[in-house]
């Protein structure tokens, strides 16, 4: 009985130290617990908070860029509004021509293209406005014209660009194909692959009456690099099949030049195997009508070609070749002369 008093004795306080650990831990652990607990709530509160800001935030730059575009807009409208005015039947010469530039920059290129209509035609163009009558007090110069239907041209408005390609084949034959000034920089050698396809037939009929209007080498030559452009530069067949069949009339007289280089208003050489290739990609056209009217157009080439054998050595002549001087040295300061002898 005395050792189970004992062993009761030392038991018991042992019991009472072991409880007490046990409750004192569940309670630490409790607490411990609710402090992540409360440091989990804080910490996705503060994301919300965070997230909630950069929300607001986000919103409110995308309405101050909103409203600066909008300002934009407004401005845009109202200089074009201005240029417009000036460009009127009321303006002179000067404000006329500088308020369609103004237009076309402002990227309303459809508005100054509908008003170049009634203010540009060239000596020799036979096709009459849509309007009854262009005034007489206003007349755009044929330079400021073609840099308008350039900028068009360049636009990403299809509509813009046949109308800018209409009025450029208009007045074709009273251009000169040799004036770099009477032909839209950015289809000079070169070619813009996404107009619309009656765009590109505008163009190229435009090219046709104005190499038609001379009968000089030199117009032959310009016919044949700007149409080997087009060729190069479209990746359609059907495109390269059509002006294949026009280099094809004017080859045997591009042949008989006497030479088989060619440079670009781009500065590079082209051969004359490659305008060669080019025409060997003639091909027929499945709708009679156009092979109909192709088949006259290249009648009518071949027939000039063989006619264009004076070579003009009238006043600018020269720089439309002057490129062909470029070596490795002077390519850099002779291309920054270019645009100034043009």
């Amino acid at each position: 009985m005395t050792v189970f008093l004992a062993l009761l004795a030392i038991l018991v306080p042992a019991s009472v130290t072991l409880a007490g650990f046990m409750i004192k831990k569940s309670t630490d652990m409790r607490a411990s617990q609710q402090q992540q607990d409360a440091q989990s709530q804080r910490d996705m509160e503060r994301d919300q908070s965070e997230k909630r800001l950069a929300m607001e935030r986000e919103q409110s730059e995308k309405r101050l860029a909103q409203e600066h575009e909008e300002e934009k807009f407004r401005l845009r409208l109202d200089a074009a509004i201005r240029a417009a005015e000036s460009a009127g039947p009321a303006g002179n010469e000067v404000t006329s021509a500088a308020g369609l530039l103004a237009l076309a920059r402002l990227d309303f290129a459809d508005l100054a293209i509908a008003l170049l209509v009634d203010l540009w035609s060239t000596p020799v163009s036979s096709e009459s406005s849509v309007s009854a009558k262009q005034p007489d007090s206003t007349h755009i110069a044929t330079e400021t014209a073609i840099q308008i239907i350039d900028k068009t041209l360049v636009s990403c408005e299809p509509h813009a660009q046949v109308m800018a390609a209409e009025l450029l084949c208009r007045n074709a034959s009273g251009l000169d194909i040799c004036n770099s000034l009477h032909w839209p920089s950015a289809v000079n050698s070169a070619w813009i692959p996404e107009l619309p396809i009656t765009a590109k037939l505008l163009i190229t009929e435009a090219l046709i009456h104005m190499a038609l209007a001379s009968n000089t080498k030199n117009a032959l030559r310009e016919l044949a690099v700007r149409l080997y452009g087009i060729s190069a530069g479209d990746p359609s067949p059907r495109v390269k099949g059509c002006i294949g069949n026009l280099l094809c009339a004017i080859l045997p007289a591009v042949g008989n030049l006497g030479y088989t280089d060619f440079m670009t208003t781009g500065h590079e050489f082209i051969t004359l195997q490659q305008i060669e290739e080019a025409a060997g990609e003639a091909s027929p056209n499945p709708d009679g009508y156009f092979e109909a009217m192709l088949e006259e157009r290249s009648r009518k080439l071949a027939q000039w070609s063989r006619e264009c054998i004076e070579l003009s050595t009238s006043p600018g002549k020269l720089a439309t070749a002057a490129c062909a001087i470029i070596d490795a040295s002077d390519k850099p300061q002779l291309d920054r002369a270019v645009p100034v002898a043009q």
